[in-house]
């Protein structure tokens, strides 16, 4: 039995070699020059000579985080020889290529073995032997984080015992709903991954596919790797609060890659599932609450939404008086956040729900909205507090809520757009298919023509720029420069 697993592997190796020309341009194209998926480095010993190294190099993931290609720069301990390496890797299996300087390439097949950190590998290149590799590696199918922080998580289930619950006829039902609060941990933290969410908004996220997405396998959400980690310690200071609300029909794990690069920067983030209003909400205990049924008739349609505007609203302010409370009485948070300086961000529907708490409560001292909707009856008056409208290519044609918005916004107020981007754009989703389903364009699942990566990266880095000069006081032209940054940002600006 072991003698045929062996000539298994080695079938299977030589296959693998054998397409190797072919196979990682294919790969590899998936991608795009913003992020590599991972990163390695480590050291290599010769069994034939006894020479030693090291290597450092960058991965891009397949459909799994077992799958896919890498390439890698290596050098001898003394400094005297140096060349590269690339191939795939499959589970077990790694096959690739061994380039010296001024050599011809060396076909090389191996066995490779991981863990959440950890790798080593035992790999037979031909003309040279077996070499044996190890050392540490990061992945994920998110941005690595550009922050000094790394980040923790905590999930609550909050009560409102004073107020009751308009989606439902029970007279005795309480307002409730789940956040996640994200802090800023040292980086050196080791604590278990969080899992990017659970199985039942896994299988939500997998329904609102516009096409069948049946050869996703039912715990592909764990392939994510988020870079959160639980039950960890806050790191030392007082940070900034953000408070996010997703898209209606949406949850806040699709935006976490713009959730947990803010938290590296020093950043607490509070994000809310709101039950009836975003697509699933799962509490501790096992339920969970979809989004409500939507009145077909246009009066009620009309009233149905103001309803749910209002009730996020008051979900948003019942989360910002909760974090006030933790600050002065929870054991790990009390003293950590800075309530004087309070933003809020948003998306779609989320994002009406920035544009009225930054109208109605002086706590909030910035707001954002990703591609957001608005509803000029709850924003009657003035927006005075600094604002940023991050809009998709063509909303900024024919649409008077913006334009009302904009003249409705008398602090610091800017106005972007992002080209090839579109509404859903501004999530993680189109990351996440860009693996999962790579064979399909992204174009036609309705995330616009700009690759996935490069719009996570726009997202993500404008979101940033712009909390930390309204909340941390960098300088203004930090946010007056993205579009030097991003030839697809278009920035208009009035200062107050």
């Amino acid at each position: 039995m072991k003698k045929q697993l062996i000539w298994t592997f080695v079938l299977c190796s030589l296959m693998i070699i054998g397409s190797v020309s072919t196979t990682i341009p294919c790969v590899a194209a998936r991608g795009t020059p913003d992020w590599p998926d991972g990163t390695f480095q480590g050291t290599w010993t010769s069994q034939k000579d006894g020479d030693t190294g090291y290597l450092w190099g960058s991965l891009d993931q397949g459909r799994r985080s077992t799958r896919g290609s890498f390439s890698a720069d290596w050098n001898t301990t003394s400094g005297i020889e140096n060349g590269t390496m690339k191939g795939i890797f499959h589970g077990l299996l790694l096959a690739g290529q061994w380039i010296g300087t001024g050599e011809s390439s060396s076909k090389m097949i191996g066995i490779l073995s991981l863990n959440d950190t950890q790798f080593s590998a035992r790999v037979f290149v031909f003309g040279k032997g077996m070499i044996l590799m190890s050392g540490t590696h990061d992945a994920s199918f998110l941005p690595k984080l550009t922050g000094s922080y790394g980040v923790g998580v905590r999930s609550m289930h909050l009560v409102d015992e004073d107020r009751s619950e308009y989606f439902t006829n029970d007279t005795s039902d309480v307002r409730e709903m789940m956040i996640q609060v994200w802090y800023p941990i040292e980086n050196n933290n080791e604590a278990i991954r969080t899992e990017y969410m659970d199985y039942p908004t896994f299988q939500w996220l997998k329904g609102r596919s516009p096409i069948p997405l049946v050869q996703i396998p039912n715990d592909a959400y764990l392939f994510v790797r988020p870079h959160g980690r639980n039950e960890s310690p806050i790191a030392e200071g007082m940070f900034p609060v953000v408070v996010f609300s997703p898209g209606y029909d949406g949850v806040y794990q699709i935006y976490t890659s713009f959730i947990e690069d803010l938290v590296s920067h020093g950043f607490i983030v509070a994000s809310i599932n709101h039950p009836y209003v975003s697509g699933i909400t799962v509490f501790p205990d096992g339920r969970s609450i979809g989004l409500a049924e939507m009145p077909t008739d246009p009066v009620a349609r009309s009233e149905f939404f103001n309803m749910s505007l209002r009730s996020i609203v008051e979900d948003a302010k019942f989360v910002l008086d909760t974090i006030s409370q933790m600050n002065v009485t929870d054991p790990e948070f009390s003293g950590h956040f800075n309530l004087s300086h309070v933003g809020m961000y948003g998306h779609s529907f989320g994002g009406a729900n920035t544009a009225v708490c930054c109208y109605e409560d002086g706590r909030f001292d910035a707001g954002l909205t990703l591609d957001g909707v608005f509803y000029k009856q709850f924003t009657p008056g003035n927006i005075t507090v600094p604002f940023m409208y991050m809009f998709a290519e063509n909303r900024l044609v024919n649409d008077s809520t913006v334009d009302y918005m904009w003249n409705h916004t008398t602090g610091d107020t800017f106005k972007m757009s992002i080209a090839g981007s579109t509404h859903y754009a501004f999530t993680d989703v189109g990351v996440l298919l860009s693996h999962l389903v790579p064979l399909i364009p992204p174009r036609l699942l309705s995330f616009g023509s700009i690759a996935p990566k490069r719009m996570v990266n726009i997202t993500r880095a404008s979101v940033t720029v712009f909390f930390e000069v309204t909340l941390k006081g960098a300088p203004l032209e930090n946010i007056l420069t993205l579009p030097d940054r991003f030839d697809e940002v278009q920035l208009e600006y009035k200062l107050s």
